[in-house]
């Protein structure tokens, strides 16, 4: 009867039936492993040697950002959160087996959120990153702190800031809850969007000492894509 009298809605086509619905989740275009600094490929989404200054080793990333992950990510974090957060987490957990990155996490592996500002978190109530991490947690019975770290800057936000902007986030914009030493940690980091990296190099600059990967939902087209659509021959 509810269902009848408050039907669910696609959030990105409205058609009645599911938050999201298969034939949108359909259009969400896979990524490519690559480096996540160069955006060259690399296979297992391995940060290459000469790339990797911040000892962040690899960095998965589910789909393309684009017209639909935009409507997603909207209303994940403004209306939906804990309703989108469980499909967008099964999704995610699909890719990661599929793709095989699944098998670095282990037990002993530690997720840790991206976590907000502060104000950020109080006028949501939530950190949508921090309901991936659960999702993702209880279904590969691994370990996870949401509270390891806090966010002491970078108050603006992200969405309303350039490329160039974001690449100039303060170094120290996080910091480790109650002084607390890690050392030697299989560290994931979650975050839902990465852009040009600079949040998750941040993370990784409280972290040093840990083994350090990534996953995020979404992230732009690589440069190399670009260059493909001018040159078939890149």
């Amino acid at each position: 009867m509810l269902d009848f009298l408050f039907p669910t809605y696609c959030v990105n086509c409205g058609s009645i039936g599911n938050y999201l619905c298969p034939l949108c989740i359909k259009k969400l275009k896979s990524t490519l492993p690559e480096c996540y600094v160069c955006r060259k490929l690399s296979s297992g989404y391995t940060t290459h040697e000469n790339c990797n200054k911040e000892d962040l080793d690899k960095v998965f990333v589910g789909w393309e950002y684009g017209n639909i992950s935009k409507k997603i990510l909207s209303q994940y974090k403004y209306r939906y959160a804990y309703k989108l957060s469980a499909i967008l987490s099964s999704l995610l957990i699909t890719r990661l087996e599929i793709t095989g990155f699944a098998k670095n996490i282990t037990s002993q592996t530690l997720l840790i959120p991206i976590p907000l500002h502060s104000s950020h978190e109080k006028e949501r109530g939530f950190n949508q990153s921090s309901l991936l991490a659960t999702n993702i947690s209880n279904y590969y019975k691994c370990r996870i702190d949401s509270n390891i770290l806090k966010r002491i800057g970078g108050d603006k936000h992200q969405s309303q800031q350039s490329l160039r902007d974001r690449g100039y986030l303060e170094k120290d914009i996080f910091k480790i809850n109650n002084g607390k030493k890690m050392v030697g940690e299989d560290i994931i980091l979650i975050d839902d969007v990465i852009s040009t990296g600079t949040t998750l190099n941040r993370a990784c600059h409280s972290l040093k000492g840990n083994h350090i990967y990534a996953i995020t939902l979404f992230r732009g087209k690589p440069r190399y894509q670009y260059l493909r659509q001018q040159d078939p021959l890149v």
